[in-house]
């Protein structure tokens, strides 16, 4: 098992090394002639505006989602509470 230190660095090497790629894919590769052969090494650019665009939309969806369950599952206790304490005033 890694020590802490260790699995941040991993962490830490990933990220800037992914945040890194995808800067150079975004922001230089549309800079360079396309019959370069370091153009292989990227997918098309579409992809590269796509995906995180569609991660953002579920990840707001999932968001507001989960933000509409907490709130009608509250309104729906509030509603129990109040049928059962109307219950059992009439009994009573």
């Amino acid at each position: 098992m890694l020590s802490q230190r260790a699995a941040g660095t991993l962490v830490l090497v990933t990220s800037c090394s992914l945040y890194s790629y995808y800067t150079f894919w975004v922001l230089i590769t549309p800079f360079i002639e396309e019959d370069q052969p370091v153009l292989r090494l990227f997918p098309p650019r579409y992809y590269a505006i796509a995906v995180p665009v569609l991660a953002g939309v579920a990840l707001f969806g999932t968001t507001l989602l989960t933000l509409g369950c907490f709130l009608v599952s509250s309104e729906l206790r509030k509603y129990r509470e109040e049928w059962a304490g109307q219950g059992r005033s009439k009994n009573e």
